[in-house]
């Protein structure tokens, strides 16, 4: 899949091959933007929610005693709009697209956000170099998105939580 010159490579592969980009909305999706802003206020309410709900529940699973990172608790400044968590890979023997394809195998969809730049060989051909930037590489390397829309319940997150659980296992 090529968009906007980013390539798609595997569950949690992505390359881009074009630098800058044309964002413009077409007119369909600025409408439905228009509309769906009359909705945001209580889709931040239910994103909120259900991000208390996926830190209750990473508290009662015992996935954060594994060395799995979460996101800082903020409920004020956040929008909510991910939840992502950080992958100890090290101890868990399994690299992350192992832990996507899992996941996927159990119908729970994920994703990667945000590689480091430098390490997309648009940027390394320009002389930048993933090790200039160790922190955002491992962190890049090892960052886990997982589903969180307004529409979601607590039961889907109990699930995504539990599928969680036993990938890591």
């Amino acid at each position: 899949l090529r968009l906007q010159g980013l390539v798609r490579h595997g569950p949690d592969g992505m390359e881009v091959d074009v630098l800058g980009g044309k964002d413009n909305l077409t007119d369909v999706n600025a409408v439905i933007g228009l509309h769906q802003l009359k909705q945001l206020e209580r889709f931040q309410e239910q994103r909120i929610a259900l991000a208390r709900h996926y830190f209750d529940r990473f508290e009662q699973s015992g996935l954060s005693k594994i060395g799995l990172g979460l996101p800082i608790a903020d409920f004020v400044n956040s929008n909510w709009h991910m939840f992502q968590v950080l992958l100890p890979l090290e101890r868990l023997g399994q690299t992350r697209s192992q832990i996507m394809l899992a996941l996927k195998e159990r119908g729970i969809g994920t994703g990667v956000h945000y590689p480091a730049i430098t390490g997309f060989a648009l940027y390394r051909q320009r002389g930048y170099s993933p090790e200039a930037t160790p922190v955002a590489n491992q962190i890049g390397q090892s960052i886990l998105t997982l589903p969180l829309f307004p529409t979601m319940t607590e039961a889907d997150i109990d699930r995504v939580v539990k599928a969680l659980q036993e990938v890591l296992a």
